[in-house]
């Protein structure tokens, strides 16, 4: 009989010993605000479409917003500061496939935006494309050496299989002594989700990781390791109590 059990992403499908495929996609800290850049505001005066913008942002109306920025892009389309919003938007309302379009249009005229590039990197994950999601990750790492940024690649990794370079990725964030204060934001269920120090979340994956290539002992270990440094995560206390029923003797045996 199969043990299915939650691990954490907003990506991962429904592995043994996974969390929900919705988690990638709110485990990020990043809450973009759909209002105005700089750009925006300048014209204010001047633009009626500006005013109807910051009345639907006020009143919550998503769809007149985009309608009010769409109006903007086509009177002044060489402005990536309104595709800049327009992105945000959607990200807002979990518009991946249109949060990918967008920011890969603004990060092809300015590749810089750290920010643009993280939702994009969220919103392919949300997508299932495990790949193209790694590599905006490691595009991210390259300039923030977040450890949050590295974790999320070490989770994308082992999506992928790539245990060996998903071990290590672990390992980078497991022996930081910052990420016992560094936490991420895990999916419990459908509803809850854990602040978690990001070290006990990698050594719950890295146990994950160690269940699934059949080394049992390191895998509880591992899953131990996690709960020293966060007694109270769910996840790890689920994954120690399948290794043990998995490995109490059937009636009868």
């Amino acid at each position: 009989m199969k043990i299915k059990l939650l691990l954490l992403l907003f990506l991962l499908s429904s592995f043994v010993f996974s969390q929900d495929k919705d988690s990638l996609k709110k485990i990020s800290d990043i809450k973009p605000e759909p209002k105005p850049i700089s750009a925006v505001s300048k014209k204010i005066d001047r633009n009626p479409e500006i005013g109807i913008y910051f009345l639907a942002i006020k009143y919550g109306d998503i769809e007149v917003a985009k309608n009010s920025i769409y109006s903007l892009l086509q009177q002044h389309p060489d402005s990536i500061s309104y595709i800049d919003t327009l992105c945000r938007l959607y990200f807002s309302a979990n518009a991946h496939a249109q949060t990918v379009l967008t920011a890969h249009d603004y990060l092809s005229k300015d590749p810089s935006n750290l920010f643009i590039r993280e939702l994009l990197a969220i919103s392919l994950g949300a997508m299932n494309k495990n790949k193209e999601s790694l590599e905006e990750y490691e595009n991210l790492y390259k300039q923030t050496k977040s450890l949050y940024h590295a974790y999320q690649i070490a989770v994308l990794e082992y999506v992928l299989k790539r245990y060996g370079e998903c071990e290590s990725s672990l390992n980078a964030v497991i022996n930081d002594s910052t990420s016992n204060n560094s936490k991420v934001s895990i999916n419990i269920d459908q509803t809850k989700a854990q602040q978690v120090p990001l070290r006990a979340a990698a050594l719950n994956v890295k146990g994950v990781m160690e269940k699934d290539l059949n080394l049992m002992d390191k895998a509880k270990a591992d899953f131990i390791d996690a709960l020293k440094v966060y007694p109270d995560f769910v996840l790890a206390k689920s994954n120690i109590e399948a290794l043990n029923k998995k490995d109490q003797p059937k009636p009868g045996n």
